[in-house]
């Protein structure tokens, strides 16, 4: 028996050939006319990817003369190639000619997420697309580096995510292991790119013994990548290594907006992890309560409220110098709402959602023109809920209803798709909860604690949502029950902060921050707050914000 195994380019060499001829019209078999152009093809190829083409032949080309030459192109080339490069100008009508003519898109055009943020990245010349592609592999290269997408990325790619300096790893030996692991995918090919690549290391963040064990030994052939390592190596045993950042990332702090007593939302409470303490900010003037609050570009929008009745109200801290200033009021009074914000074509859109007593209502306002409108709303009416966004989906998570003229927690997850501008019923949660807090840490979808007003008790209960898998998984329980906590997810750490309890003479508020640790799966006291806050809205800001 002869066995014959092809080389791993041998399918991509015949396409490439195939789609040669079609460009220079070599043995086409059939063609389109659009506008006094003609696109020839092969139609074997184009069946291959949708059988519309053979069942419909007379159809497609009234179907193409509605659409741009770039979106025709385009789709030709996605059926003899499986590639995809087009702006955002032309992406919305590529999916609609591929929809008429039966062609399956993969997800990856559609919707930038952490499991395809990598194809993205290699595949596409959006610059918007590339960019929300970059930010979510930085986010996430601690998981996403050990996937096969990875591995399959280019050099340039690869340089470009490790010399970031916003790269999220827990340390420099991670940036090195994924150098490693790329190369030795395909060692023959990749050895080649070995020392662009280590000059993506920096090596004054490792330590002796890691240089020497690790590094060395893997670069001990290529002698352009010694040379820097080895002087590594003098400089730190000679300790004359001048001092510089010791970990990656962007310098950020935490600012804990707002609460349920009016007092502490005159001002915000600010971490700052480079000195590991919490000071509170100058008085920032917001008269309110039971409000909301979101990051847009150097503004954190402040959104509705309670003083003497729910407010319609909506102002912005510009945290370049301080200044607050007003914003077009909702259509709706709210207190105890929800608010996110959310990409859509070109513009930051923040979105209100719900409030009061179980409202169904959710606004939007758009940055372009700061109006607010009203928009599809819940399928249930809620308050006291939290709300996230994750892999471009808002996800609305429990909340207060009105069931047989009582007010009780619900499990329900209510998700919305801003393509459609629709709600639809997600995985429900494993425990009922409201006044609880959400973030997304690592690709998942966290929530914690809260209360249960059928049982008159706080939660100390965690759960997370794995969207790939589509499920909730049981996590490690906070210390102690609390309602009003607020996660946030800094530095590659998961935190909770503040929060009450009930106690005989009625509350207690918290000022505990306690920090996950992975190793052993448990929560660790961290520094305290300033001052104890519940129900207040946790931001990760520059450094260098002034607040």
């Amino acid at each position: 028996m002869l066995v014959v195994k092809p080389k791993s380019d041998f399918a991509a060499k015949r396409v490439e050939y195939l789609y040669d001829a079609m460009k220079q019209n070599k043995k086409c078999d059939t063609g389109f006319t659009v506008r006094d152009r003609n696109f020839p093809a092969h139609l074997i190829v184009l069946m291959a990817c949708s059988e519309f083409f053979g069942t419909n032949e007379g159809l497609v080309e009234g179907i193409m003369s509605t659409f741009d030459f770039e979106v025709i192109e385009a789709i030709l080339k996605y059926c003899y190639t499986g590639e995809i490069n087009i702006g955002e100008k032309h992406r919305k009508k590529l999916l609609e000619l591929a929809n008429l003519l039966e062609v399956k898109i993969p997800p990856q055009f559609k919707t930038v997420n952490v499991s395809n943020c990598l194809r993205v990245l290699k595949h596409t010349d959006d610059s918007e697309l590339k960019t929300r592609a970059m930010d979510l592999t930085l986010e996430n290269f601690k998981t996403l580096h050990k996937t096969r997408d990875f591995l399959k990325l280019p050099a340039s790619n690869v340089i470009e995510i490790l010399k970031s300096d916003d790269l999220n790893v827990p340390s420099e030996e991670d940036v090195f292991n994924a150098v490693k692991l790329w190369v030795n995918h395909e060692l023959a090919n990749r050895k080649i790119e070995l020392v662009h690549l280590m000059s993506s290391v920096r090596f004054s963040l490792l330590s002796t013994e890691f240089l020497i064990n690790e590094v060395m030994t893997f670069c001990i052939s290529c002698t352009e990548c010694m040379i820097p390592v080895r002087q590594a190596i003098i400089d730190k045993s000679n300790q004359s290594l001048i001092q510089k950042k010791t970990t990656r990332g962007k310098k950020e702090k935490i600012a804990l907006v707002g609460g349920l007593d009016y007092t502490i939302a005159n001002t915000i409470d600010i971490y700052d992890g480079q000195t590991n303490s919490w000071s509170l900010s100058k008085d920032i003037g917001i008269k309110k309560g039971y409000f909301p609050s979101v990051i847009v570009g150097d503004w954190m929008v402040i959104i509705g409220g309670f003083s003497s009745g729910s407010l319609t109200t909506v102002e912005y801290i510009d945290m370049k110098n301080g200044q607050k200033h007003p914003l077009k009021p909702l259509n709706k009074a709210r207190r105890s709402l929800s608010a996110v914000k959310l990409r859509r074509n070109s513009s930051t859109d923040v979105y209100a959602i719900a409030g009061d007593s179980s409202m169904q209502s959710v606004e939007r306002w758009n940055s372009k023109n700061g109006d607010w409108e009203i928009i599809a709303p819940l399928l249930l009416g809620i308050y006291y809920q939290s709300a996230s966004v994750i892999n471009d989906k808002i996800f609305v998570t429990g909340g207060l209803k009105y069931e047989n003229g009582k007010l009780i927690p619900t499990n329900k997850v209510q998700m919305y798709s801003v393509e459609t501008n629709s709600w639809t019923y997600g995985t429900p949660m494993i425990n009922a909860r409201s006044y609880h807090s959400s973030a997304v840490f690592k690709g998942k979808l966290f929530v914690a604690g809260g209360y249960d007003t059928q049982i008159e008790s706080r939660l100390d209960s965690v759960e997370h949502y794995d969207p790939i898998a589509n499920v909730w998984t049981a996590f490690t329980k906070l210390p102690k029950p609390a309602s009003g906590i607020s996660l946030c997810c800094f530095q590659n750490k998961l935190l909770s902060m503040g929060g009450c309890n009930t106690v005989r003479s009625g509350f207690a508020y918290f000022s505990d921050v306690w920090e996950y640790n992975e190793t052993s799966q448990t929560w660790k006291a961290s520094q305290s707050l300033s001052k104890a806050r519940d129900s207040s809205i946790a931001h990760v800001i520059p450094y260098d914000s002034i607040i």
